[in-house]
């Protein structure tokens, strides 16, 4: 019984982390759509890359000092690790 149980807590586990990044690959398809002339250049790339981070930034401090919303924080990781995918992808 306590092996069976295991296995259901792994696969649940397992379930809420392919979660996560099915919502980062939404989002990623979402920003190629809206803007799918994405630089070349790598400067640009990470300029894009930067300004979601500070997104993040933002909502960390709006969520410690000004009753922002965790779920704002996490909205603003999905963009950045999105943007990070995108910068990534030119790579491959």
């Amino acid at each position: 019984m306590f092996a069976k149980r295991k296995i259901i807590m792994e696969l649940n586990s397992e379930l809420e982390r392919l979660l996560k990044y099915s919502d980062i690959d939404a989002e990623l398809k979402l920003a190629k759509m809206k803007h799918p002339d994405y630089p070349s250049d790598m400067f640009r790339q990470v300029a894009i890359m930067n300004e979601e981070a500070g997104e993040v930034t933002k909502a960390v401090l709006h969520y410690y000092y000004e009753d922002g919303s965790i779920d704002d924080v996490k909205k603003e990781l999905k963009h950045t690790a999105a943007m990070c995918m995108r910068m990534l992808e030119t790579f491959v």
